[in-house]
């Protein structure tokens, strides 16, 4: 077991059900790798065609289908949109949810995921980012910013902003990777 394992599934929340709300569910999983002895996040870049977040960086994850729960529907997004299947998934917990600027209530469930090909699916993937720990957990690295004009929903006036190379963690994903940062301390 990973050390940063362990101070996780003290810190963070149990996956639980559905969060009381008149808002659509919608969950998500915040993939951590173990690659070339480092801990990475695992994101995926939406297509730059789609009608909502196009181009944008996230976590796999969506809508939820049918009475599933916030975990079931993380690993099926999960499954889905980069080939990750539930077996190579170790849940550690989960994240405070978070409502979303186009008005869903977003689970983020935490979990460590075992070495398997990642497959994205190019009709929700443009591709996937893998970006080491250490780097996202630079607070020099972060900036509290108005959101990017492409943005869409009602935007809170700022989010947090994490340049990766040429691609911009913001937003949601961008809170709930602090929120990630926060827990871990």
């Amino acid at each position: 077991m990973h050390a940063l394992d362990e101070r996780l599934r003290g810190a963070l929340l149990p996956v639980g059900p559905w969060q009381p709300t008149a808002l659509r569910r919608a969950a998500v999983l915040c993939p951590l790798l173990r690659r070339d002895g480092r801990d990475h996040l695992v994101f995926v870049a939406r297509p730059d065609g789609q009608r909502q977040h196009a181009g944008q960086i996230a976590f796999p994850g969506g809508m939820r289908d049918g009475e599933e729960l916030p975990l079931a529907t993380a690993l099926r997004e999960c499954e889905e949109e980069i080939g990750v299947p539930a077996d190579a998934v170790s849940v550690l917990g989960e994240l405070r949810p978070r409502e979303s600027s186009t008005g869903i209530l977003v689970h983020c469930v935490v979990a460590r995921v075992s070495p398997v090909p990642l497959a994205p699916d190019p009709r929700e993937v443009a591709r996937v980012l893998v970006v080491p720990f250490d780097e996202l957990a630079d607070d020099a690295r972060w900036q509290e910013l108005p959101p990017p004009g492409r943005a869409t929903g009602r935007q809170p006036r700022t989010s947090p902003h994490f340049r990766l190379g040429d691609d911009l963690l913001w937003g949601l994903t961008g809170r709930f990777v602090r929120d990630l940062l926060e827990r871990v301390g």
